[in-house]
């Protein structure tokens, strides 16, 4: 036992130095013990097995700290190189079309809008609604019999100018509803950060470089026209 030892030098205090530590290291914990073997009544001498057992509990618990210490150096270095990847990554599509999950889509000045969307086994006549920031409805477009797959379509160029989210309905045989995936289509030409994010601007649309779903090529086939 450490009878009324009070070495400074185990809590690192001297005159005039800040409050001593709240816990011990292990060179704290080795000038401790060394001290209590000094000090201890030879008459009533500590248990060697409880010294051992202290030892050995101490060692686990600076163990199992040091693993703590390089797993989080491990995931911080992790999600450096992986927020660096990300950034060279988005960087290099500036300039390139890309095809995102969303359901935006922006319907320029002069020209048609272009979508990307998937239709269920089947396909058949779809419908198309357009709508504001606010959910609005600002219009809607009959766009014929879609086939069944992943496909590109051009809306028609009679719609109001403007970005807008985008529902396609498409309705099968024997009036049933087939499933239709949506995806925001565009050529990116601009990156920010957003909290926390990166985020690629395609025109006036806005979508997380998490949701990008594919590159495509420099030459791409031609979409197909929706009409009646």
């Amino acid at each position: 036992m450490i009878n009324s030892v009070t070495n400074s030098a185990l809590f690192g205090a001297t005159a005039g130095s800040t409050a001593p530590k709240k816990s011990l290291d292990k060179d704290a914990f080795m000038t401790l013990l060394v001290t209590q073997l000094k000090n201890q009544d030879p008459m009533n001498p500590s248990d060697s097995s409880q010294l051992a057992a202290q030892l050995a509990q101490f060692t686990s618990v600076e163990q199992l700290t040091q693993l703590n210490e390089a797993v989080t150096s491990q995931e911080i270095s992790l999600r450096e190189a992986t927020l660096l990847s990300k950034t060279s990554l988005s960087a290099a599509l500036i300039g390139r079309r890309v095809i995102a999950e969303g359901n935006q889509v922006n319907v320029p000045t002069t020209g048609a809008a272009q979508v990307r969307i998937e239709v269920g086994a089947g396909g058949g006549q779809a419908k198309l609604r357009l709508l504001d920031s606010l959910g609005n409805e600002v219009a809607t477009r009959e766009l014929g019999v879609l086939p069944a797959g992943r496909q590109t379509i051009t809306l028609p160029a009679d719609l109001p100018v403007g970005t807008y989210h985008y529902e396609i309905t498409v309705t099968g045989a024997k009036n049933t509803s087939v499933a239709v995936a949506t995806f925001t289509r565009g050529m990116v030409d601009g990156v920010s950060f957003k909290n926390g994010q990166i985020v690629l601007r395609i025109g006036g649309m806005e979508v997380a470089l998490d949701d990008l779903a594919e590159i495509e090529p420099e030459s791409v086939p031609g979409p197909v026209v929706a009409g009646p």
